[in-house]
């Protein structure tokens, strides 16, 4: 075997450096190797804790590094030899999709479909789904490949996933349009909202498609598509008045008033100290007077308001009308002397409020019909404002109200087809001039525009007055039928508060942890609501976690963003149930501080924020401001060291089992990086003193133990180490370069190049020509070694008696 050591300055080399190199290449140089010889065939190995020491190197390299950086090719190679030592090590899947899918510019493709193949069962984060297809689909260059590439996922997925399967098939949808095959493209986007009702995208754009097909979505479809979405978000105001407003359009005013109403409870949750706004109390209201039996809630609406200090003029309108229909004149006379308040208040600077001509004279018009005082208001709001089409609009019906048709008409021209009041004028005008067949249709025209107001109202008198009536095109008892046969009897839930509905808390195996033992941390979700809860970007929890983690007690830190992720369940979770999401708190600088100081005791209390927001004041609150962030404390006790213990400890090293040395080498290597620390800064509590020759002995034997699983995991436990090691540890980690298992080289390799960094650049040239493990020699490049030229073949040129 031949080591090729070139171009190295040895003057410029430090002692420690010079002595360093020396060491490694002389370990190198063993002949008696036989992996370095070829004639040992590479092994296939089995460990699961190894394993997992290698995983969770990979998720620390990849998790606090920034993607297409060395930790992040790093961790890629971890991940492989994670599967190679176990591979049923199926928590890996969702590491390599996550990974992977971060790389711009090389391409992980295989990897990726082979880890999406094994991940996307019916319990598949679809947040980690989404980036894979991503990733998958952007690196293809045509629209073809891309549509191939989508139905070879669907192949593998359609039968366990569902939700998933309606989000691919749904992008399939997408790729049909922009192909203009809008008969495929609608096919797929049916099938994906059949599979999933909460896809709002496949929803919307079957929608746009269908329209440019004539083709409508069903009245029934839309409104429970809108009240599917105030089940998804219960805290989301625009909503529930989408709801409302559409549900009101079709004609059922019971149902619009109730969702309105819940719009209102919401509002004053939300906004406590904040009066109702009348973009919610005046379509409340509108909606209550045109039920049935629901008059009454006008009333109550306007005495609500009235308390607040406001006065609305159109509220007291539509109060005082619906009054009157409920047959209360007295009532009705009081509320409608709101004219003379509103009067008051534009003629007399000592009465407050907020009134406008034009208001009043709407009000004259058609809340309380006064031929004199709606003409004096309309001309006063129209020489206030001429160029106003509202002012010129309510001059020209109360111009038809006193008999002034020509003049009326000359306002109107152009404008009754697209506003309501110049509808209902043109059909005065119509009738008075003997058109009845025209008043007749323009009035049904107006009623059409907006059937709820008090302008449509009178619209349909004067129908009635010349033997007609507007009969609407909608259908409500059908959709009715379909919202009942989706959401039951009780169509509009119930407004209930936050704490009712969602509840979370940080769940530990345990409240009282060992040293080296791991918390197994569940974020766990629970549905307390009616309704499924649905953790998605249109949900009320949109998925996104943060853990925040407070150390106290002998030791001291506050370790911002621990765990910091984004989660979107494949189901909504059903009413009384829950979703447990794992979350790994024993990583990063918080397990590294605690492997640090095996002879502290400390509190660590971990902080969770649902949806995090970060306020100005750098301050950490969840999203929805009712909701607390979850606390959780776990308490780790000291190390208590004895001389029997140590002795115990020492014993089991050269006797103990394989999972007892583990243990056993990772207590070692914490006392020794304790007494490191104590070197930099003074502890604030006393640990036992031992002899630093006793650790580096124990460390060094379980670095030569005859189980290489046992020489792995020290090694494991010394990336941890501080830089430099002394000489007799160096050697000992040096001398697993040459070990005859391939995991117990990646590992020395990894750990020296962190330890040595510049000084150990050849051995990792030397590693990436000679090693014989590929993982070994894709490590030593990832560290930074430089790829080795494979020679070319020459050139033959087929012809005549020759082949290629």
């Amino acid at each position: 075997m031949r080591v090729f050591v070139r171009d190295v300055n040895w003057d410029a080399l430090m002692d420690r450096e010079r002595v360093f190199l020396i060491l490694l290449l002389v370990v190198l140089c063993v002949p008696s190797v036989a992996w370095a010889q070829g004639s040992l065939a590479i092994q296939e190995l089995f460990s699961p804790f190894n394993a997992r020491t290698f995983h969770k190197l990979a998720y620390e390299s990849y998790t606090y590094s920034d993607a297409e950086s060395k930790e992040a090719e790093q961790a890629v190679i971890f991940l492989d030899a994670t599967i190679a030592l176990d591979n049923k090590a199926g928590y890996v899947f969702v590491d390599i999709l996550n990974l992977c899918s971060q790389f711009i510019e090389k391409d992980y493709s295989q990897a990726l479909d082979w880890a999406f193949k094994n991940y996307a069962d019916d319990r598949a984060d679809l947040e980690v789904t989404k980036k894979a297809v991503r990733y998958l689909l952007e690196r293809l260059n045509s629209r073809q490949e891309r549509e191939d590439k989508l139905t070879s996922i669907l192949k593998v997925v359609e039968e366990k996933n569902p939700v998933l399967t309606s989000e691919l098939t749904t992008q399939l949808a997408l790729l049909s349009a922009e192909k203009a095959d809008i008969g495929t493209a609608m096919g797929y986007l049916t099938k994906a909202y059949s599979l999933n009702p909460y896809n709002k995208l496949a929803f919307t754009k079957l929608a746009e498609l269908g329209e440019l097909i004539g083709q409508t979505v069903h009245p029934g479809s839309r409104a429970g598509h809108l009240r599917r979405a105030m089940m998804a978000n219960p805290l989301d105001i625009s909503a529930a008045i989408a709801f409302a407003q559409y549900v009101e359009e079709q004609g059922m005013y019971s149902i619009s008033a109730s969702a309105y109403e819940y719009a209102a409870e919401l509002f004053s949750y939300l906004y406590p100290e904040s009066d109702l706004p009348a973009s919610i109390y005046l379509p409340w209201a509108i909606a209550s007077y045109n039920t049935l039996r629901g008059q009454g809630k006008c009333l109550e609406i306007a005495r609500r308001v009235r308390r607040s200090g406001r006065f609305d003029i159109v509220l007291e309108a539509i109060a005082g009308s619906a009054a009157r229909k409920m047959g209360d004149s007295r009532q009705s006379r009081e509320i409608l002397q709101a004219g003379q308040k509103a009067e008051k208040i534009l003629t007399d600077n000592s009465v407050s409020g907020d009134v406008t001509p034009e208001q009043l004279g709407w009000f004259y018009c058609f809340a309380s019909p006064n031929t004199e005082k709606a003409l004096a208001w309309a001309n006063r709001a129209y020489s206030a404002d001429p160029n106003s089409p509202a002012t010129k609009l309510i001059l020209a019906y109360a111009l038809a109200m006193n008999k002034q048709i020509e003049l009326a008409a000359d306002l109107i021209v152009d404008l009754y087809k697209s506003n309501q009041i110049a509808a209902v004028t043109r059909g005065l005008v119509q009738l008075a001039g003997q058109d009845r067949d025209g008043g007749i249709e323009s009035l049904k025209a107006a009623v059409t525009m907006d059937p709820t107001s008090l302008a449509a109202e009178k619209a349909k008198a004067l129908l009635a007055e010349n033997g007609s009536e507007y009969i609407p095109d909608t259908q409500p008892e059908i959709i009715l039928q379909v919202l009942r046969n989706q959401f039951g009897e009780r169509i509009v839930p119930r407004f209930t508060p936050v704490d009712k509905i969602i509840s979370a808390k940080l769940s530990l195996n345990g409240s009282e942890f060992f040293y080296g033992g791991e918390f197994g941390a569940k974020l766990v979700v629970t549905n307390k609501s009616s309704e499924p809860l649905v953790i998605s970007d249109d949900g009320i929890f949109k998925g996104s976690i943060r853990v925040d983690a407070d150390v106290r007690g002998d030791i001291t830190a506050n370790i911002p963003k621990l765990v910091s992720k984004k989660i979107r369940p494949s189901t909504p979770i059903e009413p009384g149930y829950y979703a447990a999401i794992p979350l790994d708190v024993m990583t990063g600088p918080l397990r590294k501080l605690l492997l640090t100081y095996p002879q502290a005791s400390v509190e660590i209390e971990f902080t969770v924020y649902l949806d995090p927001v970060v306020e100005a004041n750098g301050k950490v609150r969840n999203a929805i401001r009712s909701i607390e962030p979850v606390r959780t404390v776990a308490k780790r006790q000291a190390v208590v060291l004895t001389r029997k213990y140590l002795m115990q400890r020492l014993d089991v090293l050269s006797k103990g089992q394989v999972g007892q040395k583990l243990r056993a080498a990772e207590l070692f290597a914490g006392l020794l990086m304790e007494q490191y620390a104590m070197a930099k800064s003074k502890l604030s509590y006393r640990p036992v003193h031992v002899e630093r020759t006793l650790l580096t002995d124990a460390i060094r034997r379980s670095l030569t133990d005859e189980d290489w699983k046992v020489k792995l995991q020290m090694m494991g436990a010394m990336l941890l180490f501080p830089a430099p090691l002394d000489y007799d540890l160096t050697r000992a980690v040096s001398e697993n370069l040459n070990d005859s298992h391939w995991p117990v080289r990646m590992m020395a390799l990894y750990l020296l190049s962190n330890l040595q960094g510049d000084a150990f650049k050849q051995v990792l040239d030397w590693t990436v020509k000679y090693d014989s493990s590929f993982a070994v020699r894709n490590m030593a490049i990832a560290l930074g070694a430089e790829v080795p030229q494979v020679p070319q073949a020459p050139q033959v040129t087929s012809g005549p008696g020759q082949s290629q």
